[in-house]
Order: structure tokens, then C-alpha cells, then sequence
């Protein structure tokens, strides 16, 4: 049987890969941003948390719903933020 440590270190290395991914993920949301209008589709929301908790069952079915929704919730905040970032006004242009 495995060890205390060991089984942290092994959860340490699968956040390391977590991590890595979840940002792989929000670059991608940035590049969609500008792509997107209106910035969301709850049926493309719904099909991404389909399609994760249906890797699973019952509760980690849930986990994985509960996860994602927060992803998703983060990620639209992110585009929201990036398009204020990259607005005319923001930039420094003048409205009139």
C-alpha cells in the first residue's frame, strides 16, 4: 500500500497537470473570444457539461458538473474581461 506522501506526491503531480491544462483552456477561450457574439451559447454550456459528467456517475458525475460550471462561469468572465480590455474605450479611443 502506498504511503501518505506518496499518494500527495501523486496528487501533486496530477494538479501540476491540471493546472497546466485549465490555462491551455483559458488561451483558447481567449483566442474564441473575439470569435464569439453573443459571448454565450448556453446550448454549446450544456453539451460541455453533458458530455464531462458523462465520464462518470452519481456523485463524481455531480463533482464534474459542479467543476465545470465553475470553469465555464470563470471562462465568460475571462471573455467579458478581454473584451472590455480590447474595446475602443479602453484602448484609449475617443467615442466622439
Amino acid at each position: 500500500m502506498a504511503s501518505l506522501k506518496e499518494i500527495r506526491r501523486g496528487i501533486d503531480a496530477l494538479d501540476r497537470r491540471i493546472a497546466d491544462l485549465l490555462l491551455a483552456r483559458l488561451r483558447l477561450v481567449e483566442v474564441l473570444a473575439p470569435l464569439k457574439s453573443p459571448p454565450r451559447d448556453r446550448r454549446r454550456e450544456a453539451e460541455v457539461l453533458s458530455r464531462v459528467s458523462g465520464r462518470a456517475r452519481g456523485q463524481d458525475a455531480r463533482f464534474l458538473r459542479s467543476v465545470y460550471r465553475e470553469i465555464i462561469r470563470l471562462s465568460l468572465a475571462r471573455q467579458k474581461s478581454d473584451s472590455v480590455m480590447t474595446s475602443p474605450l479602453r484602448r484609449g479611443n475617443r467615442v466622439f
